[in-house]
């Protein structure tokens, strides 16, 4: 074999192998390409399942809210009207039927999940800001039920004078957690308007998020 020839069959091996070596690299890149798309369509996948769950949280925590704050408002207007007209009456209180705290798994999930972090920044702030302060209410909340189960129902079978002092006016601790179950119940209604408002930037996220 002449020189010429060696140099000639060299650079045939060396196209060879360049061209393996091409063949290799897209096959890895392409490989690449579609597992970073798979994991892509997954992701995507997982924030709509959260989002579909947290969206759901928020319309029970929207409607229960307002059901809420209409019954404790209601039961201390009954016992205000009476008040106004002179008669004495059971200080006006309610209990939220069911567990003390509200419902927020969906949301926990998502952030121990990691998936949180897949929400635009300003709407995951204003999640976290809610979950956290709407738990601390009710965390108020339940101190106020603990009182109706200590002070109030105790009471009941005496009848309305047994909430009144010597004075014939109701004792004061009485007319004090009238006045926070009404705050109580402000709280409730501010906090419903902003779970509709976080529900409406969750919907916009998860139409945006579609596949």
């Amino acid at each position: 074999m002449t020189k010429l020839d060696q140099k000639q069959d060299w650079r045939a091996r060396a196209g060879w192998l360049a061209g393996q070596l091409l063949v290799i690299f897209l096959g890895v890149t392409a490989a690449f390409v579609v597992e970073s798309y798979r994991e892509s369509i997954t992701q995507r996948q997982d924030l709509q399942q959260a989002i579909a769950g947290i969206i759901s949280e928020l319309e029970h925590l929207e409607t229960r809210s307002a059901q809420h704050a209409d019954a404790f408002n209601s039961a201390i207007q009954n016992w205000a009207a009476a008040d106004r007209e002179g008669r004495r009456a059971v200080p006006g209180y309610y209990r939220i039927p069911g567990a003390s705290r509200p419902p927020a798994a969906a949301w926990n999930a998502t952030v121990s999940s990691g998936i949180a972090r897949m929400i635009e920044p300003k709407l995951r702030l204003d999640l976290g800001y809610f979950y956290n302060e709407f738990v601390g209410i009710h965390e108020n909340n339940d101190r106020y039920r603990q009182f109706i189960e200590r002070e109030i129902l105790p009471r009941l079978a005496g009848g309305a004078d047994a909430f009144y002092g010597p004075d014939g006016k109701i004792i004061p601790m009485f007319r004090v957690h009238m006045d926070l179950q009404n705050e109580f119940a402000g709280d409730l209604r501010r906090f419903g308007i902003m779970a509709h408002d976080l529900r409406i930037g969750l919907e916009r996220l998860r139409n945006a998020n579609k596949p």
